[in-house]
């Protein structure tokens, strides 16, 4: 299994092409976002593998990633520096980059500071500022780390199902999208969610001046319809594709949808459409 060792965290992730062996494709890098991993994206692989090396990383206290130390604080600008350390240890140059909810906001930010970086940038289920605002309360509690630490991990997760804020396709489905969560550690869960009420991207989406795909789910609490429509506009040429699923996790349930999306944009910035 592939790792790689940055600074003071070992990041776990997969690479996967099955594009003709004489030819170098372009690279499509898959980041997830909160308490999620690599793993979530896996049944997006053989529709992009075929045509594209697919990367897929889990963020630092994430999935096979290490956690920092007890008491580590987090701040977006170690994240971004992680996401620069990736790209500079495997030798990339640019990649089209695609960012679900968190992973979208970090797409966000590095565009704007590392333009040369990213073909193209999308955001999937991104919110524009603190990812909880709009949902944690209805679930009754203050916030998310207050959440985690009295119902835990799994508990938390189940409560988020049962209020709908996770597309579940099976019970089968369901007992595998707990254990997924599961292989999280609260702790860096916890520093993360600590980061959420400082998040805004409002300033840093006229900035971004790369090609832009907007995939906005329908019905969600975290990232809202009419939010993502101010998003779109605040991007100069940036293109917006309405996915109608069951709310937040349109990579989920709507995973044709997006996939037919994104490729149509990918098609289109590689000048192949």
């Amino acid at each position: 299994m592939p790792y790689l060792e940055l600074a003071d965290a070992r990041h776990f992730y997969e690479d996967d092409k099955f594009t003709d062996p004489w030819t170098e494709p372009e690279i499509v890098w898959i980041q997830h976002g909160w308490s999620r991993s690599s793993q979530f994206f896996y049944h997006w692989v053989p529709a992009l593998a075929r045509h594209y090396r697919v990367l897929r990383r889990d963020l630092r206290g994430h999935g096979r990633s290490s956690d920092p130390e007890p008491g580590h604080i987090w701040s977006i600008a170690e994240l971004l520096e992680d996401m620069v350390g990736f790209m500079d240890a495997l030798g990339l140059k640019k990649i089209h980059y695609v960012g679900d909810s968190v992973g979208g906001v970090l797409g966000a930010i590095f565009a704007a500071n590392w333009p040369d970086r990213l073909k193209s940038l999308t955001m999937m289920s991104t919110p524009i500022a603190d990812p909880t605002r709009n949902s944690m309360k209805s679930y009754g509690y203050s916030d998310l780390v207050e959440a985690l630490g009295t119902l835990g991990i799994e508990g938390h997760v189940s409560a988020v199902i049962k209020g709908g804020g996770l597309s579940i396709l099976s019970p089968q489905h369901e007992k595998w999208v707990i254990a997924q969560h599961r292989s999280n550690r609260i702790t860096s869960l916890q520093g993360l969610a600590r980061l959420f009420p400082a998040v805004d991207i409002s300033d840093v989406l006229p900035n971004i001046k790369v090609p832009t795909l907007f995939l906005s789910p329908a019905r969600s609490r975290t990232a809202p319809l009419d939010e993502q429509k101010r998003m779109h506009a605040m991007v100069p040429g940036a293109r917006m594709v309405i996915i109608d699923g069951i709310g937040h996790e349109i990579y989920v349930d709507q995973a044709a949808a997006c996939l037919h999306a994104l490729t149509d944009f990918l098609a289109r910035v590689d000048g192949r459409e």
